[in-house]
């Protein structure tokens, strides 16, 4: 055989092979996009699940509107985070599940919730309770955002040594003034609004009457609320509740220090049981897992990650898009965890361009940010409306300063009793070293073309007129931002103007000044703007950017290894006995209410009630 008809066999061969696999890639291609036809037309798939099970929930850190593997998250020691939309998914579907009996809620390593979270968690499980199914809670130890979802059970279950802390709300400030001055740094601040008290702790050692009035309003209606949830849901009046909060020394020490006690005597938990015994008696309620991977038997249960596999294929149809903005409001493209002005842009263009989607819904968790980036936003907001496309807004948590900006101009707004909204103001601050550079013997010197020449150098300082400049920029920010509130609510900028200066509202409070249309959460928000868009059969899509790969990786790694987040320290007590027996009766019992300076840095607290 020559060299040359050996080469060209080979030829032929890599040829042969080339087709071959092209052909093979091309049938998998069409077997794949068959599978996933025939995945849509079957629909979902429903998890192995045995009858009589419980769903068990255990939400492990942070409870979020949106998972983010944002890396500071690791740092800070939050591990976990609970996607606030997987709960109630779960909670509802187990609730029209006939093989599910019952629901679990294990507290023990949920971190913090914003009180709008907790209500609409709440709401959910006082439907399940409603089909006639049982609701029980465990933990170690309850504090305030674990106990208000454990109140909604029929029985709370507590180690024998745990604790029930509920304390209130208060909000904290650090303030810098001492530091910045004993530094010699100058800090120059440009704000419109009396109550815009962000800027607050570079400029004072402490909160100012404008800001206490209206933050202690803020704490005492969520206390107000907190108290009566709670209270109706444990059979106590909510006097009861906030006089355990305000004397818990009081009711400690007729327990003699046993915290676990005083929560039973009270009748905030059913019974004191460990962990063992809690296991026991859930095994009681829905039965025996037939398999283990711990040596104890197990009760009958499905995981909250289990129950929701497989998810839900991609549907075609009718639309109402869901588009969830939380974080800071920053320019360009930001990570999961802020809303980069690019991103939220090109996914409110995807909704504006995609023929199926009838109307949007915007779920807003944000405190604000940038106020250029949040125009960006409201302007795509505005171009899906142009279209015939309504767009109803859902507040979460916050949406408030920029995150009440990108609200405006939706159709609805819709907010939780307990959001926190309005901070309609603008402020900027400009901090100078000059002094600080000439105590130390440091002087700056040089020549300029004109007097903005180098008007921001923060080592020189600020001029009067960079200063005047900058205020007419944040008086001209103002005026925007009342005209774009105007625009949005149908009022005057003057009527704004009033309810505005920088002041934060409840949601409730928002409604009756006519910043907030209607008080429900992200499913009331998705059902108007079906109604508004003339839609009755419709699918609900959540547009969202992927992870990026390296943030995906990470997640998985964490869910992987089981990572998770660590709960808070219980406070420190002496040891006790053995667990107390169980009180079915406790509930009947239950009684009605008895009548610093560090480093030039100083912290200042402001509480909802006497308790810590």
């Amino acid at each position: 055989m020559s060299i040359r008809a050996l080469f060209s066999g080979i030829g032929r061969l890599f040829a042969f092979l080339r087709v071959t696999l092209a052909n093979m890639l091309v049938l998998l291609v069409l077997l794949l996009v068959a599978a996933i036809f025939i995945g849509i037309a079957a629909g979902p798939s429903r998890p192995l699940v045995d009858e009589g099970s419980a769903l068990l929930l255990a939400p492990k850190g942070i409870v979020v509107e949106q998972q983010s593997a944002d890396p500071m998250l690791l740092l800070a020691g939050e591990l976990g985070q609970a996607d606030v939309g997987d709960l109630l998914r779960g909670i509802e579907r187990a609730g029209e599940d006939d093989r599910v009996a019952a629901l679990v809620l294990d507290l023990t390593s949920t971190a913090f919730s914003a009180p709008a979270q907790l209500e609409v968690l709440g709401e959910a499980v006082a439907a399940f309770r409603e089909r006639g199914k049982m609701v029980v809670a465990k933990g170690d130890y309850y504090n305030r955002d674990q106990f208000y979802l454990a109140s909604f059970a029929d029985e709370i279950y507590m180690h024998p040594m745990g604790e029930v802390t509920l304390g209130g709300y208060a909000l904290y400030g650090d303030y810098f003034q001492g530091l910045l001055e004993t530094l010699d740094v100058n800090v120059h601040v440009f704000r419109v609004g009396t109550y815009k008290a962000a800027v607050e702790p570079y400029t004072r050692r402490d909160m100012s009457p404008e800001a206490k009035a209206a933050n202690q309003a803020l704490v005492d209606g969520l206390w107000e609320r907190y108290a009566a949830q709670v209270g109706a849901n444990r059979g106590l009046s909510p006097e009861a509740i906030v006089a355990y909060a305000d004397r818990f020394d009081e009711f400690l020490a007729a327990a003699d220090g046993n915290t676990a006690q005083a929560a039973l005597e009270y009748g905030l938990v059913d019974a004191l049981l460990t962990k063992e015994q809690i296991a026991e008696r859930l095994r009681e309620l829905v039965g025996e897992a037939e398999s283990t991977s711990t040596d104890a038997p197990d009760f009958r249960h499905v995981a909250l990650d289990d129950y929701l596999q497989p998810r839900p294929p991609v549907v075609f149809g009718d639309t109402v898009a869901v588009l969830t903005a939380t974080g800071t409001i920053l320019m360009g493209k930001q990570p999961r965890g802020a809303i980069g002005a690019t991103n939220v842009a090109k996914l409110l263009r995807q909704a504006r361009e995609d023929d199926a989607v009838k109307a949007l819904v915007l779920r807003i968790h944000s405190g604000g940010g940038s106020a250029f980036a949040s125009e960006i936003i409201r302007l795509e907001v505005e171009r899906v409306r142009e279209l015939g496309k309504p767009v109803v807004v859902s507040m979460a948590g916050v949406a408030a300063s920029g995150g009440y900006w990108i609200a405006a101009d939706a159709d609805e707004i819709w907010a939780a009793p307990t959001t926190l909204t309005g901070s309609i103001g603008i402020f900027g601050i400009v901090p100078t070293f000059e002094d600080t550079l000439g105590s130390a013997g440091v002087t700056r010197d040089g020549v300029v073309s004109g007097p903005f020449a180098n008007a921001l150098d923060p080592f020189v300082g600020l001029s009067d007129g960079m200063a005047r400049a900058l205020q007419s920029t944040v008086d001209h920010g103002y005026r925007q931002f009342l005209r774009v509130v105007a625009n949005g609510r149908e009022m005057t900028t003057e009527q704004v103007d009033v309810i505005a200066q920088g002041r934060v509202w409840s949601g409730a409070k928002a409604q009756e000044l006519g910043l907030v249309d209607k008080l429900g959460h992200l499913d009331d928000a998705i059902a108007s703007a079906a109604t508004l868009a003339g839609i009755e059969n419709y699918r609900v899509r959540h547009l969202e950017e992927p992870l990026p790969p390296w943030q995906a990786a990470l997640q998985t790694a964490l869910e992987e290894y089981g990572a998770q987040p660590l709960p808070p320290p219980p406070p420190p007590r002496q040891s006790q006995d053995a667990a107390a027996q169980p009180r079915p009766d406790a509930r009947a019992q239950r009684p009605e209410a008895r009548l610093r300076t560090v480093r030039g840095v100083r912290h200042d607290v402001l509480g909802s009630g006497d308790a810590p």
